[in-house]
C-alpha cells in the first residue's frame, strides 16, 4: 500500500508558500513603508526645518519630564506583564529576574518588532538557567503578546463610544459608522466571553489558569482573577504609553480620543511588520491630528516620543543583557562548548545602530566653534562625512557577520569603528557620536571570545531582506535631506552633478555614495560564482572522512562510506557534516562528525551553504547535548524518538535481571545457533547477498538510503560483519559500526531469511553485547525507536501529542511498541533524539522530505503485505 506525500497534504501549495512567504512579507512591508513615507511627505510639506527648530524651542522641560515619568510607569506595567505571564505559565521566578526579563524583552521587542519572537529569544537566554523549558518561555511570550493584542481593540472601541463626536472628526467617519464599528467590537467581545463561560472545563493546569473547550480543542487561558488583573495592567500601560506623546503636544486634544487614535496607530505599526512600526505610526498620528495640533509641533512630539519610549530603554536593556553575559563569563572562565549566549546578537544590533548613526551624521550639524572651523579645512570635513557614511553602510552589512560569530567580521568592525570615531571628530567634533562608537568598540573587545568562527567575509550569505533594510535606510536619509532642504532652489542637473557641486546638500551626496556602494556590493553577491550544493564525494574525500571517523567516538559517521551523501569539511579537515538534498530541504544526518570543538563552526557553515542557495537547513537525528548549537542558528527541535543504549559496564548476563536473556543465549547455542565475526573484506558476500535479496523480497521493499547503508561490496568491505549460522548456512547478518576509540558501537544493515528459529534475533543481540563487552567498549547502541518517549499530556506541543498518538495507534503501519519492547530487554537507558528544523510550516515539509530521502523516493513509502 503506497503512501504518497501528495495525499497527505497539499504539497505544492505548502512548498510554494514556504518558499515565497518571506519574499511576499518583505514586499508587503516595503510597500507599506514607502507609502507611509509618501503620506508623511504630503502631510509635512507645508513646514520647513525652521518650523521644526521653533517647535523644539517651545517644548517645555516640564512636558519632557512628565513624558519620561510616563515612560517609566509604562515600563513598570510591562514588568507586571512579565509577572502575569509567569503566573499563567505556572513558573516560579524571583522578582528581580522578572524585572530584568520584562525590561529587556519589552525594550527589544518594542524596537525590533515581532515581540513574540524577539522577546521570546531574550527570555530563553535569561530564564533557561532557572530551569524553565522552551514550552514555559513560549507560553509567557504568547501570553504577553496576546494579552496586549486582544485588549487593544476593546479599549479603542470603548474610547470611541465615550466620545463618538471627536472620534468621528479624527477618523473622518460618520456617527453611524463609529457606533456600528465600536458597538460591533464590544458585542464580539461580549459574545466571546459568554461562549468561554459556557464552555469552561473543570481542569486547572495551575491555580492561575483554566481549560476551555473551543470547538474540538481545549485551550489554556488565564482564570477570571488573572485575566481581570491583566486587563487593568494593559489599560494602565496603554494610558501611560499614550501619555508620553500626549504630554509632548502643546495643543492637547481630548485625551480619550487621542488614546483611541494612538491605539489604532500602534496596531497598524505592529501589523505592518516594519521594525518598530517606523513611518506607519507617524503617518496615522499626523493624518489624525496635524490639522488640529500643528504639523511641526506634532512632528517634534513624535521624534521625542520615539527617543523616550523606544531608544532610551534600549540602553539599560542592552547593559543588563551584557552584564548577564559578563556574569556567566566570570563564573565560567572556561567556555563550555555548548554555551552559545546572546552577546553576538547584542553586538550585531549595536554595530547596526552604529552604522545608522554614521550614515545619518551627515545631516547633523557639527560643533561650529571658531577653533574647529579654523583648524579643520572644509574639504576634510566633507571627506570625513563621506567616509562616515560609507563606513556606516559597511557596518550595516557587518552586523550579519557578527550575528554569525565571524572573527573576520569582528576584526573589520573594530577597524571601521575606530575609523568612524576619527571621522566623527574631523566632521565637526561630534563627541557624543564618537563616545558611542568608542563604547561599542570596547564592548566588542570585551566579548572577543564570542566570535570564534574562522570563515571569511566573502562567503557570508546575505539575504534580500538585509539589502532591502539598507536601501530603506538610504531612502529615509534622502527623505530627511529633501525635507530639510525642501526650499533649496535646485534643478534636474543637480542629480547628475551634485556630487561635485559644493552648493548641493551634503546629505544627498552621502546618500548617492552610499547607494552606489551598497549597489556594487549587492551586484557582487548576486553575480558571484555559485557554491556547489550536491557533489557526491570522491574516493579521496571518503578516505579522509574514514580517518576522521576512526579517530572519533561517533561510529554512526561510517554511514558516509555509502557515498550517497555529500560531505562538508571544516577548514582544518578534522570534522565534517554529511548531507543530502530533497527539493528545498538540505538535510544533514547526525551531528557533525569529528573534532567536537568544531561543531559550532560546521553547523554555521552548513547554515551559510543553505542560505547561499535559499534552502532550508535540517539536522536529522541529533543529540540533546548539541541542541544549543542549532537554536543558535535559529532552528527549533522536534523530538523524533529515543535511542536504546546498553552501558556495557552495567550489563551482566549472570545477574537475576537478565535471566531471560541468559536462557536465550544458552538455548540458542544448544539449538545449533552460532555467532561468527568476519574482519573487514573477508565476509562471504555472495552468501550474504542471498540472505539480503530474500529479506528485501519478503519485505516487499527496496534498499533504503540516507540514514541506512546499502548492500554493496564497496560499502560492506569496510566493516566487520557478524553472521548467525544455523545448520551449516548463514541465516542472518549485520554490519557493525565501530571506531578505534572503543567508545561506542552500533549496527547498520540487519538482514535475515524468512524461516529462522524463534529466538534468533535475541541471540544475535546478546552475542553482540557480549562481544563488545569483552573488547572494552563503553556503549552499544540498539538504534532508535521512532516516536518513543513522546507525551500526550495537556500542554505538550501538538506535534508531540500527535507523535504519541501514532506511537500507540499506528501499529497498522509500523510496530512501534513491539520494537520498543524488544529493545527494552537489553537497553540500560534511553536517550532522546531530535530533528532541528526552521520554524513555521517548514517542520512538516522537512519531515516529509527526510522521510522520502530515507525511503529512496516516494515509491519507497509503502508497506508490503504478506502473501
Amino acid at each position: 500500500m503506497k503512501i504518497s506525500a501528495r495525499k497527505v497534504l497539499p504539497w505544492q501549495l505548502i512548498e510554494d508558500f514556504t518558499r515565497y512567504r518571506q519574499f511576499l512579507a518583505l514586499l508587503l512591508a516595503l510597500s507599506i513603508f514607502f507609502i507611509a513615507l509618501i503620506v508623511c511627505w504630503e502631510l509635512l510639506k507645508t513646514i520647513n526645518l525652521q518650523d521644526i527648530k521653533n517647535a523644539f524651542d517651545k517644548l517645555s522641560f516640564r512636558a519632557v519630564l512628565f513624558a519620561c515619568l510616563s515612560a517609566m510607569g509604562s515600563y513598570i506595567m510591562l514588568i507586571c506583564y512579565e509577572w502575569s505571564a509567569a503566573r499563567y505559565a505556572g513558573v516560579d521566578l524571583k522578582r528581580s529576574t522578572i524585572a530584568v526579563g520584562g525590561i529587556c524583552a519589552s525594550a527589544i521587542g518594542n524596537a525590533v518588532g515581532l515581540s513574540a519572537l524577539s522577546g521570546g529569544a531574550i527570555r530563553c537566554r535569561l530564564y533557561f538557567k532557572y530551569g524553565l523549558t522552551t514550552i514555559d518561555v513560549a507560553r509567557m511570550s504568547i501570553f504577553v503578546t496576546l494579552s496586549l493584542g486582544f485588549t487593544l481593540p476593546l479599549l479603542a472601541a470603548v474610547a470611541a463610544l465615550i466620545h463618538p463626536h471627536d472620534t468621528m472628526l479624527a477618523l473622518h467617519l460618520s456617527a453611524g459608522h463609529v457606533w456600528l464599528i465600536a458597538g460591533g467590537v464590544v458585542g464580539l467581545y461580549a459574545g466571546l466571553l459568554l461562549y468561554l463561560y459556557c464552555h469552561r472545563l473543570t481542569q486547572r493546569p495551575n491555580p492561575d489558569s483554566q481549560l476551555f473547550q473551543f470547538l474540538h480543542w481545549s485551550i489554556r487561558l488565564p482564570n477570571l482573577k488573572l485575566a481581570s488583573c491583566q486587563f487593568l495592567i494593559t489599560l494602565f500601560d496603554v494610558l501611560l504609553a499614550g501619555a508620553i506623546l500626549y504630554f509632548l503636544i502643546p495643543n492637547q486634544p481630548n485625551f480619550i480620543t487621542f488614546i483611541m487614535i494612538y491605539i489604532i496607530a500602534l496596531v497598524a505599526g505592529v501589523l505592518s511588520h516594519v521594525p518598530g512600526g517606523v513611518g506607519i505610526f507617524e503617518a496615522i498620528m499626523l493624518a489624525a491630528f496635524s490639522s488640529q495640533i500643528g504639523a511641526a509641533q506634532l512632528t517634534v512630539a513624535l521624534i521625542i516620543y520615539r527617543i523616550i519610549y523606544i531608544l532610551l530603554p534600549l540602553i539599560p536593556a542592552g547593559i543588563l543583557l551584557l552584564i548577564n553575559e559578563g556574569k556567566q563569563f566570570l563564573t565560567a572562565p572556561q567556555v563550555d562548548e555548548n554555551e552559545t549566549g546572546i552577546a553576538a546578537a547584542i553586538m550585531a544590533v549595536l554595530i547596526f545602530v552604529a552604522g545608522v548613526v554614521m550614515m545619518f551624521s551627515c545631516i547633523i550639524p557639527g560643533y561650529n566653534h571658531p577653533f574647529v572651523t579654523t583648524l579643520i579645512p572644509n574639504k576634510v570635513v566633507n571627506l570625513a562625512h563621506l567616509s562616515a557614511s560609507l563606513i556606516g553602510v559597511l557596518c550595516l552589512l557587518l552586523a550579519m557577520g557578527l550575528r554569525r560569530r565571524l572573527y573576520s567580521a569582528w576584526n573589520v568592525s573594530i577597524i571601521l569603528l575606530v575609523l568612524g570615531s576619527c571621522c566623527s571628530l574631523l566632521s565637526g567634533l561630534h563627541w557624543i557620536e564618537t563616545s558611542f562608537l568608542s563604547a561599542i568598540t570596547l564592548l566588542l573587545i570585551k566579548f572577543r571570545t564570542t566570535f570564534y568562527r574562522k570563515s571569511r567575509l566573502r562567503v557570508l550569505p546575505y539575504s534580500l531582506k538585509s539589502f532591502a533594510i539598507c536601501f530603506c535606510l538610504i531612502a529615509l536619509l534622502v527623505w530627511l535631506t529633501l525635507f530639510i532642504y525642501q526650499n533649496a532652489p535646485y534643478n534636474q542637473s543637480l542629480w547628475w552633478q551634485f556630487e561635485l557641486d559644493s552648493h548641493a546638500p551634503r546629505g544627498l551626496k552621502m546618500a548617492l555614495a552610499s547607494f552606489i556602494l551598497l549597489t556594487c556590493i549587492m551586484l557582487y553577491w548576486l553575480f558571484r560564482p555559485s557554491l556547489p550544493v550536491i557533489n557526491l564525494p570522491k574516493q579521496e574525500e571518503l578516505n579522509k572522512a574514514y580517518q576522521i571517523i576512526l579517530n572519533s567516538k561517533q561510529p554512526e559517521g561510517l554511514l558516509a562510506m555509502n557515498a550517497d551523501k555529500s560531505l562538508l569539511f571544516n577548514q582544518t579537515q578534522t570534522a565534517f557534516i554529511m548531507y543530502a538534498k530533497r527539493r528545498r530541504s538540505m538535510v544533514a544526518l547526525y551531528d557533525p562528525i569529528g573534532d567536537s570543538s568544531e561543531r559550532a563552526e560546521l553547523i554555521w557553515a552548513f547554515r551559510d551553504l543553505c542560505d547561499q542557495h535559499h534552502l532550508r537547513p535540517v539536522f536529522y537525528h541529533v543529540k540533546a547535548a548539541n541542541l544549543p548549537f542549532y537554536m543558535d542558528i535559529g532552528l527549533q527541535a522536534i523530538k523524533l524518538g529515543e535511542e536504546a543504549l546498553v552501558n556495557l559496564a552495567e550489563f551482566d548476563l549472570t545477574s537475576k535481571g537478565y535471566k531471560d536473556l541468559r536462557y536465550t543465549w544458552n538455548r540458542g547455542q544448544r539449538d545449533g545457533l552460532s555467532l561468527k565475526f568476519y574482519a573487514p573484506g573477508t565476509a562471504p558476500l555472495d552468501e550474504l547477498k542471498t540472505v539480503s535479496d530474500a529479506w528485501l523480497s519478503n519485505k516487499h521493499t527496496k534498499e533504503k538510503k540516507f540514514s541506512l547503508g546499502s548492500f554493496s561490496k564497496q560499502y560492506l568491505d569496510r566493516f566487520t560483519i557478524a553472521t548467525i549460522e544455523y545448520q551449516g548456512r548463514i541465516i542472518a547478518f549485520v554490519n557493525l559500526l565501530e571506531t578505534d576509540q572503543h567508545y561506542s558501537a552500533s549496527i547498520d544493515l540487519m538482514r535475515v531469511v524468512q524461516d529462522i528459529p524463534k529466538l534468533t534475533m535475541e541471540f544475535l543481540m546478546v552475542g553482540l553485547i557480549l562481544h563488545y563487552q569483552q573488547k572494552g567498549f563503553k556503549y552499544f547502541s540498539l538504534g532508535m525507536v521512532p516516536l518513543a518517549g513522546m507525551q500526550r499530556r495537556r500542554g505538550a506541543p501538538i506535534i508531540q501529542r500527535l507523535g504519541a498518538l501514532v506511537f500507540r495507534r499506528g501499529g497498522r503501519f509500523y510496530n512501534f511498541q513491539g520494537l520498543r519492547r524488544f529493545k527494552d530487554k537489553f537497553a540500560t537507558h534511553w536517550e532522546p533524539r531530535y530533528m532541528a528544523v526552521p520554524t513555521g510550516l517548514d517542520p512538516l515539509v522537512a519531515l516529509i522530505d527526510t522521510t522520502i530521502l530515507i525511503s529512496g523516493g516516494i515509491t519507497g513509502l509503502k508497506k508490503g503485505k504478506k502473501s
